[in-house]
């Protein structure tokens, strides 16, 4: 052993004994498994059972767990609605034209509230808020309104929306030569442009529910401002729109004479939406010149929705759903009380007594009942007692109105001529239903009375235009809009009582007009409280009209689909687009986090 290995302590092995170590180590490893695994495997038959049994409960737990992998892999994996699909809709009537300030029915008024955004809409609560407005803020006088822009917004060709497109539309709705159908009044109204996002309304006076007036759709000047206001119907916007809602024209096709529908609009998502992630890649409409026609094609599948109030007869196929919806709006029966013997308010009460109510309402829920002019959702008022049911006290009130009963047992006038009252109504389901009943009620007073019902071929500008502007009846079945915030100085102020207005009972009372205008104006919540309580009592009194029902949207829908939330207060039947890039019409799968 040499100095450096004592030092170090360490033993030194040549090779060849590490090569020796080695083998005696294999043979020992060698030895050690013969004697105790090769030597016993003959002793195997002595436990084949408990070898059998551990086998077998090794596969039965393999097994269990392979069964909880797939038992809880399906649990975590849901059918969920996914993005793209088309959705299809069937409404009324034709489409002339796709601007929709010149909207004059559903599909029209469907057709413009996908393809254009409102300045100001409401929200899922039912209270106005802004769409392509971000705020909508009053002064502390009520007459001065400041509206601002959201940032970014765009028209469906990229074109930045502006105050300039904003106050384009208000200068045509207020043009006589447009013609427009869009009902807000600017007339009065001084529009002023603060910068390219900003706009200030000034109003003559206090009016603290203007922001409701400005739920109007918005149009683009740099397309139409080079037209004159009297050619804007006829331009080729109305065939070929750019516009500013979560969906945009891609094709129209004009039916053969065989298919049921008249046209079929196809709409694709707009990617310049200010709403980003609508899920539907097509969202169609189908047209149909009846109803019948439109439960035929939803049998079918061939369309999955309507809104149109198909009521009634219909026979529905079992996957059809149906969501009721309540609405700002109702139906009532509006006297002409500038004609004949309707003048009397005693008449009309008589007419409001002898009509027995339970019978007009009949299938009806309790919730639809409406019995006056603001909602109870509108306003939280104190409301007059509605006078019942009673034949006697009709006959009283028509003495006090100077009618008699002839020999034949009819109503007559005071000139000794017997009454012939005239009303109308348009055939639409349980509108005509309830119009029918009311007026074989009036009969069983012995009031002669003659209904006359438009066929629904006849569309909604029609029968306006030509029975209800000039007033051509004496009493008039009509369903009207109640808007977002109780308003009904439009339809019962006098300064309405013309043809251009919305006084379908050419009501006039003094002493209601102050009431409605102060109302209107005051920015004092008891005041204005007080106000509408006075009114009522007033209405009630005079009897202009007579509430029968409130409106609701009844959504007929393929079960399979994701529709507009069941919670939302909606004001009209529009309203349920307020979530429509939420809809589905498509599914898959999806895995879901434990």
């Amino acid at each position: 052993m040499n100095k450096d290995e004592k030092k170090s302590g360490r033993k030194r092995f040549s090779r060849k004994r590490i090569v020796n170590i080695y083998h005696e180590s294999a043979d020992k490893v060698g030895k050690h498994f013969a004697d105790n695994f090769i030597a016993r495997i003959r002793n195997i038959h002595e436990v084949r059972l408990w070898v059998i049994e551990w086998v077998l409960l090794v596969s039965a737990v393999f097994l269990f767990a392979l069964v909880q992998i797939m038992w809880y892999d399906d649990s975590y994996r849901v059918e969920s609605f996914a993005n793209g699909g088309d959705y299809a809709e069937a409404v009324l009537g034709e489409v002339n034209s796709m601007n929709p300030l010149y909207a004059a029915n559903n599909a029209e008024r469907t057709l413009g509230r996908l393809l254009f955004a409102n300045l100001v809409s409401p929200d899922a609560s039912g209270h106005n808020k802004g769409e392509l407005a971000k705020t909508v803020k009053m002064d502390d006088s009520g007459k001065i309104w400041t509206v601002t822009l959201r940032d970014g917004i765009l028209w469906s060709d990229g074109e930045a929306i502006t105050a300039d497109d904003v106050i384009y539309t208000i200068d045509l709705i207020r043009d006589a030569s447009a013609k427009t159908t869009v009902s807000a009044d600017f007339s009065r109204v001084t529009v002023k442009k603060i910068d390219d996002k900003t706009i200030e309304f000034t109003l003559p006076s206090t009016y603290v529910d203007f922001a409701d007036t400005l739920e109007f759709p918005i149009v683009p000047k740099h397309i139409l401002g080079g037209i004159s206001p009297a050619l804007i119907y006829e331009s080729d916007f109305s065939t070929n729109p750019v516009g500013s809602g979560p969906f945009v024209l891609k094709t129209m096709q004009l039916n053969s004479s065989t298919s049921l529908n008249t046209r079929t609009i196809y709409l694709s998502r707009n990617d310049n939406y200010f709403l980003t992630d609508t899920k539907l890649d097509l969202f169609t409409l189908k047209t149909y010149k009846k109803r019948d026609d439109i439960v035929e094609a939803l049998n079918a599948k061939e369309v999955t929705a309507t809104a149109e109030d198909i009521s009634g007869d219909a026979w529905l196929s079992s996957d059809i759903s149906e969501r009721e919806s309540l609405l700002n709006g109702g139906v009532f029966a509006f006297f002409n009380t500038e004609n004949g013997v309707v003048k009397d308010a005693n008449f009309r009460q008589a007419i409001r007594r002898s009509v027995n109510m339970q019978t007009v309402r009949d299938g009806l829920s309790e919730m639809r009942v409406l019995d006056y002019p603001i909602l109870v959702r509108q306003e939280n008022l104190e409301y007059p007692d509605v006078p019942g049911y009673d034949i006697g006290a009709a006959k009283e009130l028509l003495e006090k109105a100077g009618c008699s009963y002839n020999e034949s047992g009819k109503v007559q006038d005071k000139n000794g001529e017997e009454i012939k009252l005239r009303a109308v109504v348009q055939k639409r389901g349980l509108l005509t239903q309830v119009a029918e009943r009311f007026v074989e009620e009036i009969r069983q007073l012995g009031v002669g009375i003659e209904l006359t019902i438009f066929d629904e071929e006849q569309t909604s500008a029609d029968f306006f235009s030509t029975v209800v502007r000039p007033r051509d009846y004496d009493i008039l079945f009509y369903e009207v809009d109640l808007g977002v915030s109780a308003d009904p100085f439009v339809y019962y102020s006098s300064t309405q009582a013309s043809a251009g207005g919305w006084n379908f009972s050419n009501y006039s009372n003094g002493l209601v007009d102050d009431a409605l205008l102060s109302a209107h104006t005051t920015t004092n919540m008891a005041i204005r409280k007080a106000k509408y309580e006075y009114f009522l009592k007033a209405w009630m009194s005079d009897t202009p009209a007579i509430g029968i029902y409130q409106s609701s949207l009844n959504y007929y829908y393929n079960y399979d689909v994701k529709i507009f939330s069941e919670n939302a207060v909606l004001t009209d039947a529009y309203d349920r687009f307020g979530d429509v890039r939420f809809w589905a019409a498509d599914k898959a799968t999806v895995n879901v986090t434990p």
